[in-house]
């Protein structure tokens, strides 16, 4: 049993606050109704709309979408917006409780923030502004949030656009009983970073801008960055530094902090070179497209814009082939059917004609027999002759026109291939580019065997995708890979 002293003793050592969080986490912990997360869970706080002070633009911006990023790449998010004191520590609590045997625990604020003393604190939204009332207890410590990650064995991230200007640090300045505290603006550089990243949106003791646009400066390049998969996370602040910086024109420069053992992803998608390298030579056109819609930014997108044109254009090819035979086998069956027709025509003329002589010689060999003999044969066999006559011109007139449709279309169809294979080797020029410019196959090409030049590889590869390709071209692309 702890006697008063014994419990003042503890209270100056580990703290009120610390002690109401440690109450909050065990309170929360006995709930059986409560399952721990597993993998990767976040806390994302907005603090905008202050009681005593002038709202914040961006800061519920800033957690609206952060929050809703980071539930896209996977975490279990646990939100808060406009938090007083008390509801900020109950969050603190619950996301605490969540993190056992996660693999990755994330803190995000946006908000008012400031150090005392080298402390430094997140400022509720219900904090007095008046110097005589105002005390540290309405503040909720920075330390508390780094115990709360301290809950999760993973990866754990502390990420803070808290630096704004406000005008609480004024107010504290002034308390009498705070007359020999130093208040800086800005935040102070936390120390006790082990196996935590730690990103602040801009450097110690500096001031970040609020922004004018939906987001601050820090969350935009912040969001923007986090659409890109496969990016190191100590790579994607370093890129988020480099962006604020530009767009605020060298006013703000985030600050980071890394003391990770190990590699981490926030971004864990399949990156578009790795998508890249899994499509290989062969991927048709609809796997093609579908990485132009997922890696719409890609560097590899004119490469892969440039094989689906050649697969088109051979896909066209092969329908005006086949087109081209349809329309040949109708000519084809035309055609015999007009030389049957010719034949049995000519011969059933022919029949008559001799038939009709047969009777004329006939009857010049009869005594007595007039000249008017010459128009012996019977009239109905004189129309039939005539018939016979006309359907046999006709059907060489078709023929003949038969003929000229085929030459016609032979003609054609060679103009089409012609374009199409000339189609073809400006596509294939434009991947042997695009491959180029691509760092994924630019070092592929770099790994190629000695005597086997990146340009013949490529040329294999874009005849490989068009199904033209020798067994022993075989053979050579597969030195390439």
């Amino acid at each position: 049993m702890i006697g008063g002293n014994g419990i003042g003793a503890v209270v100056k050592v580990i703290g009120l606050r610390s002690i109401f969080l440690l109450i909050l986490i065990l309170a929360a912990s006995l709930n059986p109704g409560k399952v721990h997360a597993q993998g990767r869970v976040a806390l994302v706080i907005g603090n905008a709309t202050y009681l005593n002070a002038p709202a914040l633009r961006n800061s519920g911006n800033d957690a609206d979408d952060i929050s809703q990023q980071l539930q896209h790449l996977g975490f279990d998010v646990v939100d808060g917006r406009n938090l007083d004191g008390r509801a900020m520590r109950v969050a603190l609590a619950r996301f605490a409780q969540k993190l056992k045997g996660t693999d990755a625990a994330l803190f995000y604020y946006s908000g008012h923030g400031l150090q005392m003393d080298g402390q430094n604190y997140l400022v509720p939204i219900d904090t007095p502004v008046d110097g005589n009332s105002i005390m540290p207890f309405d503040l909720v410590k920075l330390d508390d949030v780094i115990e709360a990650l301290s809950y999760s064995t993973g990866t754990r991230l502390l990420i803070l656009d808290a630096c704004r200007s406000n005008p609480f640090t004024k107010s504290l300045a002034q308390r009498n009983g705070t007359r020999g505290v130093e208040v800086t603006r800005g935040l102070a550089r936390i120390e006790r970073t082990q196996g935590m990243l730690i990103a602040y949106s801009t450097q110690a003791n500096m001031i970040a801008a609020d922004g004018t646009g939906r987001n601050s400066p820090f969350t935009q390049a912040l969001l923007h960055e986090l659409q890109e998969p496969g990016l190191e996370v100590g790579t994607l602040f370093r890129r988020v530094a480099i962006e604020v910086n530009r767009d605020t024109q060298g006013q703000q420069t985030p600050e980071l902090s890394v003391s990770l053992l190990g590699e981490f992803y926030l971004n864990q998608h399949e990156s578009d070179i790795d998508a890249w390298k899994r499509l290989g030579p062969s991927a048709n056109a609809a796997a093609l497209k579908a990485f132009i819609s997922s890696y719409p930014s890609s560097n590899l997108v004119g490469a892969a814009q440039a094989r689906i044109d050649v697969l088109e254009v051979a896909g066209e090819r092969e329908r005006l082939i086949r087109e081209y035979a349809e329309k040949e086998q109708q000519l084809r069956r035309e055609l015999d059917q007009a030389e049957e027709g010719f034949r049995k025509a000519s011969t059933e003329l022919k029949q008559i004609r001799q038939r009709n002589e047969s009777i004329a010689v006939d009857k010049k060999a009869v005594p007595g027999d007039q000249p008017a003999t010459v128009n012996a044969a019977p009239e109905a066999e004189r129309k039939e002759q005539d018939r016979l006559a006309t359907q046999v011109s006709a059907l060489e007139a078709n023929k003949k026109r038969l003929e000229e449709a085929r030459a016609s279309l032979e003609r054609a169809l060679q103009d089409k291939l012609m374009k199409a294979q000339s189609d073809r080797e400006r596509a294939e020029q434009r991947i042997w580019k695009e491959n180029a410019r691509s760092p994924a196959v630019a070092s592929e090409t770099r790994a190629a065997p000695a005597g086997r030049s990146a340009a013949s590889c490529q040329d294999l590869t874009a005849r490989a995708q068009l199904g033209d390709i020798t067994d022993a071209d075989r053979s050579a692309l597969r030195l390439c890979r």
